[in-house]
């Protein structure tokens, strides 16, 4: 998970510097080795970052995760009890969290199956 505090790139220079930046991160998780690494979309839909994470994630032979669709209203923490503070409230709640989870989850299980049957 990252990108959600991140600004967003608003030139093609901006997003060209993203995209180098996440490539060098994803490559220095790789260097040594050879990990299988899943990177989902954000939690807060940006389509600037997550198409340029998704590109540069399955350019590298590894897994996006895209939440899109799969977040509602329902799981803000503000939708789960009182929260004075607006950004804490904005923040996924208990359903938020097993969404992200069960998304990631799924990938991985899927990821197991797709290796398991090479």
């Amino acid at each position: 998970a990252i990108g959600e505090n991140a600004a967003k790139p608003e030139t093609e220079a901006a997003s060209a510097e993203y995209s180098t930046s996440f490539r060098n991160l994803l490559t220095e998780f790789t260097t040594g080795a050879q990990p299988v690494i899943f990177v989902r979309s954000q939690f807060w839909p940006d389509a600037v970052k997550d198409d340029l994470m998704r590109k540069v994630t399955t350019d590298m032979q590894q897994h996006f995760v895209d939440l899109s669709g799969m977040v509602d209203e329902s799981c803000y923490a503000r939708s789960e009890r009182k929260i004075e503070h607006s950004g804490v409230a904005g923040h996924p709640g208990d359903k938020g969290m097993k969404v992200i989870a069960d998304a990631l989850w799924n990938s991985m299980l899927k990821a197991s199956r797709n290796a398991s049957a090479n």
